[in-house]
C-alpha cells in the first residue's frame, strides 16, 4: 500500500503527541511493507525523520506548482481553510503529489490539517486527529475559574470545522474509544478507527541510575492547557500537604516551551525545579522515585504514561489519567489530596513496591501498547475503505 503523511511540520526533539503518533505510525508501517512519504510545510530537521525509512519527502515552501487547478471545497470548508490561513497553492501542490506518488491514502496529521485535503480527488482522505477538540476544550473549563470561558468559544469553533469536513473524510483515527464516541457524537464522522498510542519499548527502558530520594517528576509540553492544569492542582492542593509531611521532598518538571502560569508554580512553592527544554529525558525521568499524573482534564491517552510504563517507573496518577486503558495492578491512582499524600508516602517508604509497580507498568506497556498493532489496525481500516468504494 502506498500511503502519504501530511504534517505541518515534523519537530525535534518530538514535544507533541502528534510527532510522536505520526513518526512512530510511519516507521512501523514501513515496517510492515508498505511505502511511505510525507509532506510538510516547513523544513525538516533530519533527526526528526531518522529511521523511519519514508520513501520520499516534500518540503511545501520549497515546492513550486506546475499549474492551478480548483479546490474540491464547499463554501463552510472555504471558510475555515480562511480561517486557519491555509494558501491555496499549498493544497493543490498536495493534490498534485498525492496523484504523482500513486497514493491510496493521503492522511493528515494534526488540528488544523483538513483544508490540505482540499485537492485530493483520487485517495482516501484520512485524518488522523488523535485526540476529539470539542471534549478536549470542555474538559478544560471550570465554571468558578473565568479565565477558562474562553475554552467553550474554541469548543464551539471546533465543533462547527468537524461538522464541516465529516462528509469530505473517508476515515478519522482517534487515540481512545472515548475519542471517538465524541468525535461520534459531535462530528457525526462515520468511518472511525481506534489507534491507540504505542510506544518504543527499546528507546524508554529502565535504566541503572542512582535514585535520588524522595523525589518525584511530571514532564510534558508546558503551553498545553491539561498540562499546566494538572501541574496546578498538583502543586496547590497536593504539594503543599506533601512537604509539610515530608521536609525534604522534591519534584522536578520537565518540559518545552514553559508558560507564565507553569513558572509562577515553581516560584511560589517550596522543593519544586523546573528544568527546560532537554532534548532527552530519559536519565533525568530516571533519577526520580515516582512519576506524577495528576490530570483533571484532556482526554486521549497521555504518552508520558505509556513512556514511564517503558522505563519502568512507579506512577501515581488520577483516575482520570488511565481513563479507558486496562492498566490494572501496574499503576497507583488517587484521587482525593489525602489520597495522594498517602500513596506518595507509601511509595518513597518502600523501594520493593516502586520496583514492583515499575515491572507490572513495563509488562503491561509491552503487551497492550505497540507501535506495530497501530500500523495493522490503521491498515485494517484502510482496506475497508477501499472495498467501500469499490463497492458504490
Amino acid at each position: 500500500m502506498r500511503l502519504l503523511f501530511v504534517k505541518e511540520q515534523m519537530s525535534w526533539p518530538r514535544s507533541s503527541g502528534h510527532d510522536v503518533h505520526s513518526y512512530y505510525s510511519m516507521q512501523a508501517l514501513v515496517k510492515q511493507g508498505h511505502v511511505v512519504g510525507l509532506v510538510t510545510l516547513r523544513e525538516i530537521n533530519p533527526q526528526a525523520i531518522a529511521g523511519c525509512g519514508l520513501a520520499e519527502t516534500w518540503c511545501l515552501n520549497k515546492e513550486q506548482l506546475t499549474k492551478d487547478s480548483p479546490l474540491l471545497l464547499n463554501a463552510s470548508q472555504e471558510k475555515f481553510r480562511n480561517y486557519w490561513g491555509i494558501e491555496k497553492k499549498n493544497i493543490v501542490r498536495i493534490g498534485e503529489i498525492a496523484k504523482e506518488f500513486q497514493t491510496d491514502a493521503v492522511v493528515v496529521v494534526g488540528l488544523n490539517v483538513l483544508p490540505y485535503l482540499g485537492a485530493v480527488d483520487q485517495a482516501l482522505r484520512i485524518w488522523y486527529a488523535g485526540d476529539e477538540w470539542v471534549w478536549h476544550h470542555l474538559s478544560q473549563v471550570k465554571w468558578l475559574r473565568p479565565s477558562t470561558w474562553g475554552e467553550l468559544k474554541q469548543a464551539l469553533v471546533k465543533g462547527l470545522y468537524e461538522r464541516a469536513y465529516a462528509p469530505f473524510l473517508d476515515r478519522a483515527w482517534m487515540v481512545s474509544q472515548a475519542d471517538e464516541k465524541a468525535i461520534h457524537r459531535i462530528a457525526k464522522i462515520k468511518a472511525v478507527d481506534v489507534l491507540p498510542n504505542g510506544v518504543d519499548t527499546d528507546h524508554f527502558k529502565p535504566m541503572d541510575v542512582p535514585q535520588q530520594p524522595r523525589s518525584c517528576t511530571f514532564w510534558g509540553r508546558l503551553d498545553f492547557g491539561p498540562n499546566i492544569q494538572a501541574l496546578e492542582w498538583f502543586c496547590q492542593k497536593i504539594w503543599p500537604a506533601v512537604r509539610q509531611a515530608v521536609k525534604d521532598a522534591n519534584f522536578t518538571i520537565y518540559g518545552f516551551m514553559p508558560t507564565d502560569p507553569v513558572k509562577r508554580l515553581v516560584i511560589a512553592a517550596q522543593g519544586i525545579e523546573l528544568k527546560a527544554d532537554l532534548p532527552d529525558l530519559r536519565e533525568e525521568i530516571a533519577k526520580h522515585e515516582l512519576v506524577v499524573l495528576p490530570f483533571v482534564s484532556g482526554g486521549g491517552i497521555k504518552n508520558k504514561l505509556l513512556e514511564a510504563s517503558a522505563m519502568g517507573k512507579a506512577i501515581v496518577c488520577t483516575p482520570r489519567t488511565t481513563e479507558g486503558l486496562s492498566t490494572g495492578s501496574s499503576v497507583r491512582i488517587a484521587s482525593t489530596p489525602q489520597e495522594w499524600l498517602q500513596v506518595i508516602q507509601s511509595l518513597w517508604n518502600s523501594s520493593a513496591e516502586r520496583n514492583h509497580l515499575g515491572q507490572e507498568a513495563r509488562r503491561w506497556v509491552k503487551q497492550e501498547h505497540t507501535w506495530d498493532a497501530v500500523a495493522s489496525k490503521a491498515v485494517q481500516g484502510i482496506e475497508e475503505s477501499i472495498r467501500m468504494r469499490k463497492s458504490a
